[in-house]
């Protein structure tokens, strides 16, 4: 069981080797043959923080009658995954989508049915942090699910956190020809904490995210404040929630 402060450190988690199922709080690597068996009703939403983790997944999806949550390991081109500008409930420095042409970066689907579909956004979209959009005409590599041009996936609302000028693509999640230097949780909450509350130790600071809603929402329209935009070709994406 993580500490309060290891959850929010720890971010994003352990990532698998290879496509994975997760199914009541466990999870075991399968072959793309059993996941396509699994595939009828549901919807692929791209993971691109936590949410590519088993260890999230079973926060979420705790219990037997949650049901199976097939996951594909994948390659999407021009994107990378970085830093939202935003502190989530339980302490991380969140991630987003971000184009990036050139970069190919690794990443889930969750591939969730209606009803996982709704518990997905609870989790997701109530802080206003996320918006909800399909996006199309996208360059995936899926070896072990069908072919794909679009998933759905939560954009942050708050834009790309601004480490000197430029987003910070996760240090965990791998991608080819990065543009900006990559960072680990406790290398960018340091980063953000040094501006905030230089006096402060990082526990202190990321103790007081916690358990202080008001204090946290203060410091992440901070971090809004000073954020990349996300801008993405209009033409391609739709905006749901």
């Amino acid at each position: 069981m993580l500490t309060r402060y290891d959850r929010a450190i720890q971010y994003p988690y352990h990532l698998p080797s290879g496509s994975y199922i997760a199914h009541n709080g466990e999870h075991r690597l399968v072959s793309g043959d059993e996941i396509r068996q699994n595939l009828t009703g549901r919807k692929p939403f791209l993971a691109v923080g936590s949410n590519m983790s088993p260890q999230q997944l079973a926060l979420k999806f705790p219990g037997p009658d949650d049901g199976i949550i097939p996951v594909t390991k994948i390659k999407l081109r021009d994107f990378d995954s970085v830093f939202s500008a935003h502190f989530a409930a339980y302490g991380a420095i969140a991630s987003t989508l971000f184009p990036a042409p050139g970069t190919e970066v690794t990443l889930f689907i969750n591939w969730l049915d209606p009803k996982q579909e709704l518990a997905m956004h609870k989790t997701e979209l109530p802080n206003k942090n996320y918006r909800f959009c399909r996006m199309n005409n996208l360059q995936i590599i899926n070896p072990d699910g069908p072919e794909l041009d679009y998933v759905y996936v939560y954009l942050s609302s708050r834009g790309a956190l601004s480490k000197d000028g430029d987003p910070a693509p996760l240090g965990v999640v791998e991608a080819t020809q990065r543009h900006w230097e990559d960072m680990l949780q406790p290398e960018i909450q340091d980063y953000v904490r040094s501006m905030m509350a230089p006096q402060m130790d990082l526990a202190g600071f990321i103790e007081q995210n916690i358990s202080n809603p008001d204090l946290r929402l203060e410091r992440t329209e901070r971090l809004q404040g000073s954020s990349i935009a996300i801008h993405h070709d209009e033409r391609n994406i739709e905006e749901i929630l």
